[in-house]
Order: structure tokens, then sequence, then C-alpha cells
């Protein structure tokens, strides 16, 4: 169920049941100031309020509707207008409602006699300090109806609270407890309005509202404090001596009405409703100047649990300027809409009073400082290249940018960021295609240029298509010293001063600066080669040669650490165990070569051919092999933490108890990669895979997610993923055999036709909604799984462990449950025929309203204390 509010309203729903009857009803709480303040706060200043009352021990609002309007009050007396302190009347009306208290300070029985009251600044106005005490039924919180020990010795107290008609004359005397606060449901006031519940309830009733309850039970105030008529919304109310600092505090409710609507969905189709709300609950606090207002209502439903409710709107208006429902289904439209849902969400206004809205957007409250200096550096650039245009004797309004940008974008209200980013879309769809006209025009305009001045424009293509910048960076900082070494000796032979150029040399700060300059341009590249149009391969004979100079090397034992190799045709060679650790192999040929056990760590083999290559046991940490081209390689027990293999393509690739922690694969092809054996202890992610052909027996990932892959066929037999989502995964076929997940989720219907979870370890796994028809979970620990609303026709869950698993809403025809452990499961609504429970334990288990069919077998089952009742009725569509 999806819900719509504005920020000042708090919903509360409950589904019930009543006399054959199913209910979803609503309460709408208004969280309101008294005496003339802010007449509606947020939502989250009723809560934080709440939360620091005595009150809040209890229920603020238990969701059933009451018969009768009613109002409360809680906060203490204070004598402001008693001469001596020791006592005052405290008075409370609410519209027509008018009720007096007498409070006293603290008092006890000396003989026959009250002892004088004491002075007090303020008294609690609750239960406590009402007449009653522990043997009193009515009231077993409160005090006077007998003595009670103290360290002082026995006292026999007086109620501080007393209605003024019947005050206490004699210890003897009885009196009703009186106050202002929510009376407990265990009291005999309220309890004996509660209903029966019997076994005549538990077969029809269960588990709803007695049939013959009084509704009256539902309200938590004295009678004298309820009102058939349900409230208005701008009665006056005022209170006497509930304030610290006001003797009297008077005022009218805001005049606001709680609206309430849903959408019911009845036989698949969308109804918009309105629920009719009436304000019940007049909740007052006048110590803090607050109240609580609660109107309630409910709506008719087919399903116990409220499920044929799709959405739940709330609303707040004055009461002289009503909306039409119209307005309101409009608003469920705009708040719906896949564009522009979220922020439409924003416009409070919709929901309620403009005028009373704290805004959830506020442009103005804002300063874009980062706009602002954008914007001056975007003036100031312009500024510059108008100058560079004229310095070349070029007009500046023909070939350099305008004196001004446009314009800032002006954003002062929600249509404005919805048309802002209306248009931020459509320019992005258009941006690509505009681009690349604006390139191709300049790029002719500029080939027409270097035809006229006879200029070759081939390598200035070159260079835009990125074909120069190809391959590893070259350093410039030796190359730099060469050349001012150079310069020096030239300058000396000339009798020219070099002094300069000979304290830059010197300077070891500056020679520092140039060597890590060279240092980070080979980090960047290490990390984004693959980025980058490849390399060219050496020629054949440059190539040669480093194949005979390569050879000879290893032979010797020699390290090949830090060294070029990028190009190069290394197909066939035997190199196990050779030192590469910063390699640069990018494009390099690695056919049918031998590196088991090598030293490759931060090695570059981006766009490389790998084909039958031999890397078992090889350490690739922080390997960059992406866009590299692998097929029936064997990475069989190497370290491949931090590698890269984005863009990169597999296949027929063995990564048998491979270290994959911190691995990368984005967009990736993984055909037929085996990571049996493999471990992960970082988050290794799947997303939008094909997987197909892939296995995972056996794999330890500590934390991994697959989302909306295809893993049809996929094994994934014996593997322990300590955490682990599949999130909208396609797997019919798959073999989950023995998994273990300690903690996961099969989430957004995921499709697992036939799949084998035999043995598996999921306990508490999250499956609903799943399509499991033919799904195998023979002896499997689900206990605590959650196959709610899934499909599991044929399912086979023969010895299965599912103790408190959920099968609500579940469709179980013709699946085996045979001498599986379903103790405590909960199968409410579920659909049997011809499902088998032979030998199985249901004990505690619940079956209420399951759809029974034909030939459900129970032989042998245990059924003790199994629910059976309310039993399935069909479902008659609601008004």
């Amino acid at each position: 169920m999806k819900v719509f509010k504005p920020t000042t309203a708090s919903l509360i729903a409950r589904n019930f049941e009543f006399r054959g009857k199913k209910w979803f009803g609503v309460s709408v709480l208004m969280f309101i100031e008294l005496g003339g303040g802010r007449p509606l706060r947020q939502e989250m200043d009723l809560w934080k309020f709440w939360a620091t009352r005595p009150e809040s021990k209890g229920i603020l609002e238990e969701g059933c509707v009451r018969g009768r309007s009613e109002y409360l009050v809680s906060g203490s007396a204070y004598p402001l207008d008693a001469g001596d302190g020791t006592g005052c009347a405290v008075e409370a009306q609410v519209g027509g409602l008018r009720k007096a208290l007498l409070v006293r300070g603290h008092r006890y029985w000396d003989g026959p006699r009250a002892s004088p009251p004491q002075a007090f600044a303020a008294m609690p106005l609750d239960w406590a300090h009402a007449y009653g005490g522990a043997e009193f039924a009515e009231n077993p919180l409160g005090l006077g109806a007998s003595p009670v020990d103290t360290p002082a010795g026995r006292v026999h107290w007086l109620p501080n609270i007393e209605d003024p008609r019947a005050p206490l004359a004699a210890p003897t005397d009885r009196a009703a407890p009186v106050g202002f606060g929510p009376i407990d449901q265990m009291w005999p006031q309220r309890a004996a309005r509660r209903g029966t519940y019997d076994d005549a309830w538990l077969k029809q009733d269960f588990p709803g509202i007695a049939s013959d309850t009084d509704w009256g039970f539902f309200n938590i105030a004295s009678a004298d404090q309820q009102q058939v008529a349900p409230f208005v919304g701008d009665e006056p109310y005022s209170f006497r001596n509930m304030h610290p600092a006001t003797a009297k505090l008077e005022g009218r409710l805001p005049a606001l009405k709680a609206r309430a609507f849903v959408t019911h969905r009845i036989d698949g189709e969308d109804k918009f409703k309105e629920l009719r709300l009436q304000l019940r609950t007049a909740w007052f606090f006048p110590d803090a100047e607050r109240a609580i207002l609660i109107s309630q209502g409910m709506h008719e439903v087919v399903e116990d649990d409220g499920a044929d409710i799709v959405h739940l709107m709330a609303a707040v208006e004055r009461l002289d300027q009503p909306r039409p429902a119209l307005h309101y289904l409009a608003v469920r439209e705009k708040r719906l809409d896949r564009k522009n849902g979220v922020l439409e969400s924003l416009r409070e206004e919709d929901l309620m009073p403009a005028d009373l809205v704290v805004p959830l957007f506020d442009p103005a409250a804002f300063s874009n400082r980062a706009l602002d200096r954008s914007m001056q550096r975007a003036e100031a650039d312009r500024a510059q290249a108008r100058a560079d245009v004229v310095a070349l004797g070029l007009d500046a309004d023909e070939h350099g940018p305008p004196v001004k940008g446009p314009p800032a974008p002006e954003v002062r209200t929600i249509d404005d960021l919805i048309r802002l980013q209306a248009e931020m879309a459509a320019e992005g769809e258009k941006a690509p295609a505009r681009m690349a006209a604006e390139k191709a025009a300049t790029v002719e305009e500029m080939r027409g240029i270097f035809a006229r001045e006879k200029i070759d424009f081939a390598p200035i293509e070159r260079e835009m298509a990125g074909l120069e910048t190809r391959g590893p960076p070259k350093p410039f900082a030796e190359d730099l010293k060469r050349e001012f070494t150079r310069q020096i000796a030239h300058g000396k032979a000339h009798g020219c001063d070099v002094s300069e150029f000979e304290d830059m040399l010197g300077d070891s700060k500056r020679m520092a600066q140039w060597a890590d300059g060279d240092a980070q341009q080979l980090a960047g590249y290490r990390m984004a080669a693959h980025l980058q149009p490849a390399v060219d391969p050496l020629p054949n004979d440059a190539a040669e040669a480093l194949r005979v100079r390569v050879r000879a090397h290893h032979a010797k034992g020699l390290s090949f650490a830090g060294w070029d190799l990028s190009g190069a045709n290394l197909a066939g060679l035997d190199l196990k165990g050779a030192q590469l650790g910063e390699a640069l192999l990018e494009h390099a040929n690695l056919t049918g070569t031998e590196l088991g056990g090598a030293d490759l760590h931060d090695a570059v083999l981006a766009h490389a051919t790998l084909q039958s290559t031999q890397l078992d046991g090889a350490d690739l940490q922080r390997a960059n092999l992406g866009g590299a081209r692998l097929s029936k390689v064997n990475f069989a027990g190497a370290d491949l933490r931090g590698a890269t293999f984005d863009d990169a393509c597999l296949s027929d690739v063995d990564m048998r108890g491979a270290r994959l922690d911190g691995i990368r694969l984005g967009q990736a092809q993984l055909g037929s990669v085996d990571c049996s054996g493999a471990m992960c202890d970082s988050l290794l992610v799947f997303f939008k895979r094909d997987l197909r052909g892939c296995r995972f027996t056996s794999a330890h990932f500590r934390q991994c997610t697959f989302v909306e892959c295809d893993l049809s066929g996929v094994d994934v037999s014996e593997a322990v993923f300590e955490k682990c989502g599949f999130v909208g995964i396609v797997a019919p076929g798959a073999s989950f055999k023995g998994l273990q997940i300690a903690s996961g989720c099969f989430a957004q219907g995921c499709v697992l036709t036939g799949a084998d979870f035999g043995a598996a370890q999921l306990p508490n796994m999250n499956f609903r909604g799943a399509e499991l028809s033919g799904a195998k979970f023979g002896n499997a620990l689900l206990t605590g799984s959650d196959f709610s609303e899934c499909k599991l026709q044929r399912a086979d869950f023969r010895g299965a462990q599912l103790r408190e698993a959920r099968f609500v809403r579940a469709d179980m025809r013709h699946a085996n449950l045979g001498a599986a452990n379903l103790w405590g499961a909960v199968l409410q609504h579920a659909t049997l025929e011809e499902t088998d429970f032979r030998r199985a334990n249901l004990f505690r288990a619940d079956l209420a309203r399951v759809k029974v069919g034909f030939n459900v077998r129970f032989d042998e089952a245990l059924t003790t204390r199994m629910r059976t009742y309310p039993r399935h009725r069909p479902a008659t569509a609601a008004t």
C-alpha cells in the first residue's frame, strides 16, 4: 500500500473484522497549538511531543473507530486562583461538554477527620491521584480506598482529585474515581463492553472483534466526556487552572477537517473512494498549549489484511473550503507519475491549506554559491576568449563567444523544477546528435583551412581520434633533464648566463615534482588504459626481437618488473613464475602463454589477447585486464583481488579457487566462467549480467548481489554466501543444492521455476512473490523463511525444516510437504489442492482461511493445536 499525505497529518491504519465483515480502519491525527498559536504542526513534532508525556506509556491511538466522540485532558492542576495554594477547582469545556473537578494537596485521615491539605505548585491530573487503590478494580492506581504502609507507618490517604459534588466525608465513604485521562481497557468501566471471547468466537469470528462487543468499549474517556455526535472541528474550549501561567486558557479548535481516500482494487479494477472521516477524539495538553485531534473512518474490504487497498491518501482542509474528490484523484495521478511523481510529492498545498504549509521546497532559503562561482568563471572565460580572438586580428562577435552566456535557470516553484527537468531531458536526448553535427562542421571547416594553406590535416585527425595518445604515457622528466643539460652546455660554450637553468636542475624539490608527475601519469594509465584506443601490435621484426630477449631474460631468472611490453607477441612462451609486476602488456598477444605462478601485480593487460593462457596461481592483484579478450584462460587459484575486467570478454574462463576481492566487472561479458571454490571478502556485484553457463559451486562470498541477472541453469551448489541478495533474477533450472546464505533474499519477483534448493541452508530467507513452480526444497533448512504470495505449484518440500515459515497467499497446488516440519508455520489464505502434508509436523501451524480444493492429504500428520478457524469464505466484492 502506497501512502500519500501532508507532513502535518499522521496516519494509523488497522484491519479488523466484525460480524463476518472485513474493515479497513483509518485514523488521521493532527497536532495543533492552543491559545491562538500556529494552528497546525508537523507530524514529527507530534511524536516528539508524545514521547515526552507520561501518557506515552500507553497507546495514543489503537485505530478502531469509536462509537462516540470524546475529549481527554492530560497535565496538572495549578492553584493560580486559590489563595493559600492548598487546592483549586479545575474545569474543562469542549463544545457543549463541561466538567469540573476539585483538586487539593496531600491529605490523610486523622481519625474521623481529614488533615489540612498541603500546599502544592502543581498536581498531576492522573489516576494515581484519584480515588482508588490496589484492591479497587475501578482504579487500582489510585489512593484513598484503604490505608497503605509507608516508611512513617500505616497511612490512610485521601484522593487529591475528587468530584466536587460528592467529596469524601468519612474514612468509610466510597467514591467513584474521577479524572480527565484515558481509562484502562482492563478496568470494569470498559471491560464490561469488551464482548465475549469464547469457543464460539474462536470458531466463528476469530481473529475479529467479538460479535457482541459494545462499540463504546473503544472509547477511552469517562462517560461525562463523551457525546454521540462527532466534533465539528471549530468548537470552543476552555481550561481553568490547568496552565502554569494562565488561570484560564481558552480558544477555538482551528476549523480544520481531515479527509481520507483509498484506491480499492476490486476484481482487478482500481476504484478511488472516500472514507467518511469524523472527528472523534480531541486530546488536550493545556500545560503545553497543545492538542491532538483524531478523525476516524472505516471502509469495507475483501481481504482481512487489507491487501486490496492499493493506495491511501490523507488530506487536511478548512471547514469552509472543501475540495472536490476529483482534485484528490488528480493529486494521486500526479504523485504516481513515473517522471515527476517525486517532485509532485513536494506539493504540500495539494493536500492541505496553502497558508498552513511549511514548504518542503523553498529555493529562496538557499543560495547556490557553486552556481554563482561557475557563472562568474564562465563570464571570465568568455571575456578571455573574445580577447584572444581580437589579438589574432579577428572580429570577436563573428569568431568568438557571445558577450553574455545563457541565463541561469530560474527556479522558484515546483513547476519550474518539473519544467527544467523536462527541458534538461529533452536537451540530453538532442545533445549527442547536435554535438556530433557541430564537431563534423568544425572538422570540415578546419580541413578546408588546412587545404588552402597546403598543410597536412591527417596528424590533426589522428590526434582527435586519440590515435596519438595510445599506449603508455611517455615520461618527460629525464628527457627534460637531458634537454636542460644540453642547453647549459650550449650556453656555456657561447658565454651565456645559464645559472637559472643550473639552479633549476639543482632544485631537488623541482626534480621530485617532475618525477612525481611521471609517476602520476603512469598510475593514471594503469587504471584507465582500457578506456583509450588500444596500442598497435609491434611490427613483426620488433616483436620477434623482443620475444628472443624475453625468452633469454626469463631463462636467466631475471625480473621483468616495470618492463614495457606493449603490443608484444609472447604467444606460446613458457614464462611460468615470471616476475612481471607492474609490467605494461597492453594489447599483448598471450595466446597459449604459460604464466602459472607468475607475479603480475599492478600489470597492464588492457586489450590483451589471452587464449588458452595459463595463469593458475598467478598474482594479478590490481592488474588491468579491461577490454581484454579471454578465452579458455586458466586463473585457477589466482589472486585477482582488485583486478579490472571492465569491458572484457570472458569465455570458458577458469577462476576456480581464485581470490576475487574488489574485482571490477563493469560491462564485462561473462560466458561460461567457472568460479567454483572462488573466495571474496568484499562486496561482489553482478548487475544485469548474462551468467548462463557460469558456475559458483562451493564459492565463498562474504557479501554479494545478483541484480537482474540471467542465471538459467547456473550451478551455485554448495556455495557459502554470508550475505546475498538475488534481485529480479531469472534462474529456471538453476542448482542451489546445499547453498548456505546466512542473511539474504530473493526479491522483486525472481523466476526460479524448477530450481533445486535441496539441502540448502536458507534460514529467514525472503522469497516473497517468487515464481517457484516445480522447485525442489527437499531436506532444506528454511526456518522462518517467507514464501508469501509465491507460486509453489508442484514444489517439493519433503523433509524440509519450515518452522515458523510463512506461506500467506501462496499457491501451493500439487505441492509436496511430506514429512516437512511446519511447526508454527503460517499458511493463511494459501491455495491447497492435491497438496501433500502426509507425516508433516503442523503443530501450532496457522491454516486459517486457506482455500482447500480436492485431495489435500494430512495422513499421519501432527495437527495438534493447528489453527483452522476462521475457515475460508468466498470473497464478496466490497462496495
